[in-house]
Parts: structure tokens; C-alpha cells; sequence
């Protein structure tokens, strides 16, 4: 079987200094556990936090370095740059790492960045995180600040990178993006678009979740929607509880808060020391199943995949502690009936089809 996630922020680790080559002792993954898990692809994600977004495509690069870096420590890794890469990655049976940016603010609001990291091997291009930026306004600001985001939607030079994507191979992914965004790409769109780790509304209505003409939008664009294992993304009343949970380590947070100035390490270290208790508190993985199953019935078994976020989050569904334990979604699918090949279409197939489609033009 051919297993794809779509989304690992393990690269934030890695560029502060851990060597993730080797069997760590926290996160929620490296590359001996994402092997020991099965996976044969893993997109590593080119997030820049905002502490160097006014440098933000020289950080974006340094992340790509460190990636490229690793594969040259590890003789379990091969870059993914194309689709073509992906029979050599199959019969090496190489962890296969592409990689995929998530926010656009990297390209500096120049076309010709977005050609470089093309050239550098781009799977795939996420407009934007959190915040809006000159290219599309964003889920977060859609929904908390659009009085001051100026704009709402993809912009004149946000189809142009949107344009070049599809022009050159690249997959345009639409998680994180805001609704008005969301419309713009549809409506302009030639190739599949797929959403790289969201959930469903309608289970749990968080404004990073895809509502029901969204999941149908992106069917009729022949995507796929990868879901998401973070607990307030597959659990509604998920929020509730981490909020109490959240007021009772007051002092093990503040602690990490005067340990940690460095806003990254202090990210990364609530991560570490916090990860067991937020736990404590997750859904189980039979609700996340239940995302499976309602994008199965409502949009068919072709348009759904797996877009983890491991070391994006701090709450994963209980049975699944890290990477090491992904198959258990295969398992959870095999007790509720679903077919050997379907499970196959979910746990990577699926993804592999998008991919051949768009990048071998």
C-alpha cells in the first residue's frame, strides 16, 4: 500500500537546531518513526513564522536547505521534485519528501520567487496561513478581521502566482485560504485543487473547515480534500475542553513563557512539555473516521485523503500518539467495511492521481 500525508511541520524543528534523522524523544515525528508508521511520502511544509516574515524568502530557502540537508544525512530520504520521482521513491522504498509552502508572503510579492521555488521542486502553494497577504485574504482575518484586510479574496497579482501554479506543475491547495478566496480560485481554476489539511463543517464547524459547497467545488474540480488530525479540527467540543484544561497549567505555561524568549522555541517547547496533557483531553479517532466517512457518502471515495499536520499541532486523536501509529487510520477503516482498494485510494492513491494530473502536463 501506498501511504501519502500531506502535511508535517517537522521542518520548524529541524531549522532550530534538532536532527530529526534519528528516533526523537518528543513531536510527533521524525524519520525513523514516519518509516516505522509506513508512510512512503511526507510533504514537508515551508512555513515562515512571523518573527522573519521581513525576510521571509531567505527563511523560506533556509527551510528547503535544512530539507535538502537531510536527505543528504539520510540514507532513508529522497527529495520528491516531480511526479516522475515517485517511481524511484517506490522501488528504493525511500521516504519520499517533497515539499509544500504555506503562505505566499515567501514570494516577497515577486513572480520570479515563485519561479525559483518552482525550480527547487514545489508540490504544493497554500496562499496563505493565518494572515492575508498580497495574494488572497485569509480564513482567520475572513472571518475575525475583514474590516482590516483591505480586500477580500485572491488579488490581480494573486491570480497571476495562481495562473503561474497551475501553468507550471504546481498544486494549488486551499486550506487556510477565506471563503471569498476560496470562490476566486474556484472560478478560475483549469487544473485540481486540493485542500491540504481541513476538515469537515458540517461535523465541526471551525472557519478552517470546509463547508458542504466547498467540498462539492473542490469534487467538481476533480480534487481531493486531505483531512486534518488536530483535535479542535475533527472534534467540536474539543475547544471547550482545552480552554478549562488550558486556564489549569497556568503556571507550567508561564514558566515555559519566561524560560523560552525566542517565540519559535517557546512554540516548539509548549509542544514538548505540554503535548501528554492536551492529550489527555483528545477525541477519539472513530470521530475523525467519522470526517472519512461523511466526504466518502457525500462526495465519493476518489476526492479523500490524509493531511496529518503532525509537529503543526498539539492534540491528536488518543490512539494515535505520533506518525509511528498513522496506519491505525487503515484499521479504523477496515472495521467499518471499507474495501482493500478503497483504503488504498484514501491512503495515498487518491493523491497520487492529482498529483500525475497536474504536475505531468
Amino acid at each position: 500500500m501506498f501511504v501519502a500525508d500531506l502535511h508535517n511541520d517537522i521542518l520548524q524543528r529541524a531549522i532550530n537546531g534538532e536532527d530529526i534523522t534519528v528516533k526523537t524523544k518528543y513531536g510527533h515525528s521524525d524519520i525513523v518513526r514516519l518509516k516505522e508508521g509506513n508512510i512512503n511520502l511526507e510533504v514537508f511544509v515551508i512555513w515562515v513564522t512571523k518573527k522573519y516574515l521581513d525576510q521571509s524568502f531567505k527563511r523560506a530557502n533556509n527551510l528547503i536547505d535544512k530539507l535538502e540537508e537531510i536527505e543528504k544525512n539520510s540514507s532513508l530520504t529522497k527529495i520528491v521534485r516531480s511526479f516522475k520521482d515517485l517511481n524511484t521513491i517506490i522501488r528504493s522504498k525511500k521516504l519520499g519528501m517533497p515539499f509544500g509552502i504555506e503562505g505566499g508572503e515567501c514570494i516577497e510579492e515577486n513572480i520570479d520567487n515563485l519561479n525559483h521555488f518552482i525550480d527547487r521542486g514545489l508540490l504544493y502553494f497554500g496562499p496563505t496561513w493565518n494572515y492575508s497577504n498580497a495574494i488572497a485574504s485569509s480564513a482567520f482575518d475572513e472571518v475575525s478581521n475583514p474590516k482590516n484586510i483591505g480586500y477580500l479574496g485572491v488579488s490581480i497579482f494573486g491570480k497571476e502566482v495562481i495562473s503561474l501554479c497551475q501553468e507550471r506543475g504546481v498544486i494549488v491547495d486551499v486550506s487556510h485560504i477565506g471563503e471569498r478566496s476560496f470562490w476566486d480560485i474556484i472560478n478560475f481554476s483549469k487544473n485540481p485543487i486540493i485542500a491540504s489539511h481541513s476538515n469537515v463543517y458540517n461535523i465541526c464547524p471551525h472557519y478552517r473547515n470546509l463547508k458542504d459547497d466547498q467540498l462539492i467545488a473542490i469534487k467538481n474540480k476533480k480534487g481531493v480534500v486531505f483531512l486534518n488530525l488536530y483535535s479542535n479540527f475533527v472534534d467540536k467540543d474539543y475547544a471547550k475542553r482545552e480552554n478549562f484544561l488550558t486556564r489549569t497549567l497556568e503556571k507550567e505555561i508561564f514558566k515555559i513563557n519566561k524560560e523560552f524568549a525566542d517565540s519559535e522555541k517557546r512554540w516548539i517547547a509548549k509542544q514538548y512539555y505540554l503535548q501528554k496533557a492536551y492529550q489527555s483531553i483528545a477525541p477519539s479517532i472513530e470521530l475523525f473516521i467519522d470526517h472519512i466517512d461523511y466526504i466518502v457518502k457525500f462526495l465519493g471515495i476518489d476526492y479523500v485523503g490524509i493531511g496529518s499536520d503532525y509537529d503543526g499541532m498539539d492534540s491528536t486523536p488518543k490512539q494515535i500518539q505520533d506518525c509511528s501509529d498513522h496506519m491505525l487510520i487503515a484499521k479504523e477503516l477496515e472495521k467499518r467495511r471499507y474495501s482493500y482498494y478503497d483504503i488504498e485510494k484514501i491512503m495515498g492513491l487518491n493523491f497520487c492521481r492529482v498529483y500525475e494530473e497536474v504536475n505531468s502536463k
